[in-house]
């Protein structure tokens, strides 16, 4: 039991004794009095005490003993702080708890968007949700009266009799992983969806629970706002952590050809887990890890296309940016992941900007890549497995492929600003797609072709004649002049999908 229990008990136990000290002294005091209306007993006495301490006051009973009217004189001037109190309570258990519950009661049918706890990234997703359905937890914030703000815990709500009457959406957003992972586990038999703010991959995970992190969200958000030109660029990263690792690998996986990135920092955890990557051919992708400190490779900043600032550290990242500022000349963007400062240079990064419904749940890039896995297989006249029975591997493949679908729109439509697919922008790329000549087909072809082979080396997988899935060998990871035709040939589906696709995009 806490101090601050332990002190409140001993309160109440200290007014219950003094209560029952003043009702023996009045009975006692009023003993020897005769009149009408006097205090004769105990009864007599709480009865008094009650009538008064309440401003009741009927008069019945009343001292008539000197000492009498003095204990009596304690009671009234005790009635105007009870009075107050119970008024207090009331409006506490109306606003604090009776009338929240109240609300949720008539939206049991409602959608229930659950938050915990209360902090700055879930209130950057909370405002984009309707304000009707937003639940804080464990929260006695009252800025806001559109949202709901309940000291209760997500298990206590999901306890509720009426919980399971509707669509149930929690997203445990605490900076804390192991308590987002304690606070899923513990809701694994209630019918309610959980986003777990975390790290690592969804797989072997309940179907209830889905994973995600400010750092691929960040690296999904930036690709889409500042996509690599065609023809490649020079990409410098200065910095490394957990958001230098994911802006690398989101930007290889939707590069265009001959993209190169100058890589600054300790890359070496990088290196471990992606063997593969660094054997990729030149025309692919060019990846060059520097030993030395960005501020002795001034020839190379000076060249590139743009320099990403992007250290787990905000203040870090301030101190880069004011360095390059004061002291090099650059022709390239400064593009920096903090909060926007003085200095000119595109922000990114920040809480508002990651954390939103489409970045954190990818329910568009689910359903395109399930789209695609559904028309792959009604393509072939051999069983396929449903989305379902995918391993992750494959299931990652397709949502892969499914980011990569703006990337494609961007190649067909250079000419056009397209920060993200709209069903006309696909309906445009696909008309775009029938008027090539074949040999910018063929240029579509092997760009798909590397879009794969760039996903299965990040993913260390290695050439072999025969496939072998445990392994992590296949006989397509060759150059694509060394497919055979056949293969080529499959690699226009992936362009000719954007016809179907644009129906389904803005579903």
């Amino acid at each position: 039991m806490s101090r601050i229990n332990r002190r409140r008990i001993a309160l109440i136990i200290c007014a219950v004794a003094a209560y029952f000290l003043l009702i023996f002294l009045l009975v006692q005091a009023e003993s020897g009095s005769n009149g009408d209306g006097g205090i004769h007993s105990y009864r007599d006495a709480f009865w008094y005490s009650l009538v008064t301490l309440t401003t009741v006051g009927y008069g019945d009973f009343s001292p008539q003993s000197l000492g009498g009217r003095l204990i009596g004189a304690v009671f009234l001037i005790l009635s105007t702080g009870i009075l107050a109190l119970l008024f207090s309570l009331a409006y506490s258990l109306l606003t604090g708890r009776l009338f929240p519950h109240f609300r949720l009661w008539r939206h049991r049918r409602s959608k229930w968007i659950l938050f915990y706890p209360d902090n700055e990234a879930s209130r950057a997703l909370a405002s984009h949700f309707p304000e009707d359905c937003v639940i804080f937890c464990c929260s006695d914030r009252k800025d806001n009266p559109s949202f709901l703000f309940l000291g209760d815990t997500p298990e206590a709500l999901l306890s509720l009799p009426f919980a399971t009457q509707g669509e149930r959406l929690l997203f445990a957003m605490s900076e804390d992983v192991e308590q987002n992972e304690h606070l899923a586990s513990s809701l694994l038999s209630r019918p309610v969806r959980i986003y777990c703010r975390g790290e690592g991959l969804n797989e072997s995970l309940p179907d209830n629970i889905v994973r995600f992190n400010q750092y691929d969200c960040a690296a999904r958000l930036y690709w889409q706002l500042k996509p690599q030109s065609p023809g490649g660029e020079q990409i410098v990263l200065l910095g490394d952590g957990h958001f230098a690792r994911s802006l690398l690998r989101q930007g290889i996986l939707t590069a265009p050809p001959e993209c190169t990135f100058e890589l600054f920092g300790d890359w070496h955890l990088f290196n471990a887990l992606h063997t593969e990557i660094s054997q990729l051919p030149p025309s692919i992708l060019r990846l060059h890890f520097h030993s030395e400190d960005w501020t002795m490779s001034r020839p190379v900043l000076q060249s590139a296309s743009r320099i990403i600032i992007c250290s787990d550290s905000e203040t870090e990242n301030r101190d880069l940016l004011r360095l390059l500022c004061q002291y090099y000349v650059t022709k390239g963007e400064f593009h920096v992941r903090a909060h926007p400062g003085f200095q000119k240079a595109f922000y990114f990064g920040t809480p508002d900007m990651l954390f939103t419904p489409e970045l954190v749940m990818r329910q568009r890039q689910n359903m395109l890549a399930r789209s695609l896995h559904d028309m792959y297989r009604n393509s072939v006249d051999y069983p396929v497995p449903t989305w379902e029975e995918l391993s992750d591997f494959l299931k990652r493949s397709n949502l892969a492929a499914a980011d990569h679908i703006l990337t494609k729109v961007r190649l067909l439509l250079p000419e056009e600003n397209i920060l993200t697919l709209s069903s006309e922008t696909c309906r445009k790329a696909a008309e775009k797609y029938e008027t090539l000549s074949p040999e910018q087909r063929e240029q579509l072809r092997a760009i798909e072709h590397y879009r794969w082979y760039t996903f299965h080396a990040l993913y260390n997988w290695q050439y072999a004649p025969v496939r072998n899935n445990a392994a992590r060998q296949h006989p397509m990871l060759v150059p694509y002049e060394a497919l055979p035709e056949e293969e080529r040939a499959k690699d226009d589906n992936a362009w000719l999908q954007l016809s179907t696709l644009s129906s389904e995009v803005n579903v």
